[in-house]
């Protein structure tokens, strides 16, 4: 069942693929950026609420989209560590348009469901974060 994704998730997901994308312009440079935001998504996640509750989220956002985007249908891997999205692999059997589509809507299912959780405020703060250390991004340098 597909489930429509607000106006400000979508925004939010294209920005947090935009953030990546930078200045890739062939399907390979496409496909490694877009794993490269679905990594630092999915590892943003895995640190606030487990390989468990990171699983559990991507199954029901994964139910929300899957019958609109069949690229996700073959993006998905689940191993005994969990689960994960091969974006490049994906992105040579689908093309980088469909990919990208489909992992857009993805992570807008993913902010959708999580606002309904927790805030939008908290999920922008969860899954739109740096590697920096806690005290550099909130202006500290100890």
């Amino acid at each position: 069942m597909t489930t429509p994704v607000s106006p400000a998730a979508r925004e939010m997901a294209r920005q947090l693929l935009e953030r990546e994308r930078g200045r890739a312009t062939e399907a390979a440079g496409l496909g490694a950026t877009m794993q490269r935001a679905s990594t630092r998504v999915a590892n943003n996640l895995r640190s606030s609420v487990g390989e468990d509750g990171y699983s559990a989220l991507l199954v029901r956002a994964l139910a929300r989209t899957q019958s609109d985007h069949p690229a996700l249908k073959d993006m998905r891997r689940t191993d005994p560590t969990g689960i994960h999205l091969d974006i490049v692999g994906c992105v040579e059997a689908h093309g980088a348009a469909a990919v990208g589509a489909a992992l857009e809507s993805l992570l807008a299912a993913l902010v959708d469901i999580l606002s309904d959780l927790i805030g939008a405020d908290m999920v922008r703060s969860l899954l739109d974060h740096d590697d920096l250390p806690r005290a550099r991004r909130n202006g500290r340098t100890t």
